[in-house]
């Protein structure tokens, strides 16, 4: 958490470290406009006033002060006839973040409660896990028995095929084979005779 100093903007202390942060934006903002700004020039002014208010511009009191200092100068120069319209404040002011650690320590535990998972999702995940597992290794093994099974599948039916010719050409090669030892027997039996 950033220290208390780092948390103030224009004399402003910030409960949270967002809020400086958005406030050093306006700071800056109102910076840029003040440079371009004409105090004399009450039409300006006024253009300035109701386009900041209208589109909620400013939302820490580093904005509203600037704004108010507008309304100033607008209420106090003699050729305004405009009514002015009321700067919108857009804050919470019945829980005071920075000064109660009671609400700091709720906070923190409701974001991390928040950061995981209730321990019916973790289950649900647990089990989810396991059971893709489960699933992965079965289809691994399916794999395995198909590709060493003797049956021809899609997988192997071509090595199945060619096996299987090799097997009757062997075959057929030993039965000529024998068959040729056989001719020769009988024809030696016969010229013997």
């Amino acid at each position: 958490m950033a220290e208390k100093t780092d948390l103030i903007v224009d004399g402003f202390q910030f409960g949270t470290e967002n809020d400086a942060q958005l406030a050093q934006t306006e700071a800056v903002r109102i910076r840029n406009l003040e440079g371009r700004l004409d105090y004399k020039n009450t039409n300006m002014i006024y253009a300035v006033y109701k386009k900041a208010v209208e589109n909620r511009v400013f939302k820490t009191p580093v904005g509203y002060a600037f704004l108010k200092k507008l309304q100033s100068c607008l209420l106090e120069a003699p050729d305004m006839h405009e009514e002015l319209p009321n700067i919108p404040v857009q804050g919470v002011y019945n829980i005071r973040e920075s000064t109660a650690p009671a609400v700091e320590k709720v906070k923190a535990v409701s974001q991390a409660r928040r950061s995981q998972p209730p321990k019916k999702e973790r289950i649900t995940k647990r089990i989810s896990i396991g059971a893709n597992i489960v699933l992965l290794a079965l289809v691994v093994l399916m794999f395995i028995i198909t590709y060493m099974g003797s049956t021809p599948t899609v997988l192997n039916y071509e090595r199945a095929l060619t096996d299987k010719y090799a097997y009757w050409e062997q075959q057929l090669s030993e039965r000529e084979q024998a068959i040729r030892e056989k001719e020769k027997e009988l024809l030696i039996e016969e010229d013997g005779n």
